[in-house]
């Protein structure tokens, strides 16, 4: 008799750590996968509109572009440089930072809330069921960088575009495992139709970031 219930108790043992295995295997192979993609499509959302949010408080209808940038001509009408307002510049750029780093706060705070069905990694079962929270953790830099680009629109004529890219770095906490998901998002400071010949230094490079040196 006790040798049929020491051969039951292993039995079920045996079973109860297959079973352990298969949920462990299930988890990191099947639903693992599927819950990330899904909430770092989720958190890109969040913070692409978090980062829209502090945009919007920050630049205003009024931003020009000569406001920018001040373009230099010889007597014969030709372009002789481009100088950037780099104090301008930077503080938009810092104020934008300092704002989206406070929206993606917010996000730290509330999370973010997942489908039940979402861990299930059954594709017709996503997005379905009560929520469940995940913690978002933001890493401490909103970061961000300038780009400047040149393109012919016609005769003697260039389209002068001024980015911004403002660059966020989340870590979302997922039962057993964590991973971090970086967004950068583009933002159009300013743009211009410039009439006349841009020097070759230019189109071939950026007034931005390299020659000038503006970092925020």
């Amino acid at each position: 008799m006790k040798k049929l219930f020491h051969k039951k108790n292993v039995i079920i043992k045996f079973f109860l750590i297959l079973f352990i295995f298969f949920i462990i295997i299930y988890y990191f192979f099947v639903v693992s996968p599927v819950v990330k993609t899904y909430t770092a499509a989720e958190t890109r959302a969040l913070t692409e509109k978090a980062i829209n949010i502090a945009v919007s408080n920050v630049i205003n209808q009024s931003l020009r572009y000569d406001s920018l940038i001040d373009i230099s001509y010889n007597a014969n009408g030709e372009i002789v440089s481009f100088t950037a307002n780099q104090f301008e510049i930077n503080s938009i750029s810092r104020e934008i930072v300092e704002q989206a780093q406070l929206e993606v706060s917010y996000l730290g705070e509330n999370g973010l809330n997942i489908n039940i069905g979402t861990f299930s990694g059954i594709p017709f079962l996503i997005g379905r069921g009560p929520n469940i929270n995940l913690k978002l953790t933001p890493i401490g830099a909103v970061s961000s960088n300038f780009e400047s680009l040149f393109e012919s629109v016609g005769i003697n004529m260039t389209k002068h575009t001024l980015y911004l890219y403002v660059n966020v770095h989340v870590s979302i906490v997922l039962p057993i495992k964590s991973y971090d998901i970086y967004t950068s998002n583009q933002v159009l400071l300013a743009e211009s139709i410039i009439v006349g010949k841009v020097p070759e230094v230019y189109l071939n490079g950026s007034i931005i970031g390299k020659s000038l040196n503006l970092i925020p």
